[in-house]
């Protein structure tokens, strides 16, 4: 897959946006390709943490006591955000939309 400061532009991606990607593989040595891999990948974990936490709390809600619900929502709602916020969830979902894109 080819990446190109254009094609991310046209696919939805602002020129800040772009910038702050820019910035990040200028300081780490990575290729633009690289960066947009990783961004759709870390967008992919996200995703599937966000789920687990959602099952374990449905799982909760049928058999747990009122007392694990509550505590097991709390702890489980923070490790969502933890997991939603570890990555700039904006840029990381236009990745994985470009390179899911790319690949049709």
């Amino acid at each position: 897959m080819k990446v190109s400061e254009d094609n991310l532009l046209r696919s939805g991606f602002t020129p800040r946006e772009l910038g702050k990607i820019k910035s990040n593989t200028q300081r780490f040595g990575d290729t633009l390709n690289e960066a947009i891999g990783d961004l759709a990948r870390r967008f992919i974990i996200a995703t599937g943490c966000i789920s687990f936490c959602l099952a374990v709390f449905v799982l909760l809600l049928a058999f747990g006591s009122s007392e694990s619900i509550f505590s097991g929502g709390i702890g489980l709602a923070c490790g969502a955000v933890i997991a939603a916020f570890f990555q700039p969830p904006v840029i990381a979902y236009k990745a994985w939309r470009y390179t899911r894109s790319q690949r049709v």
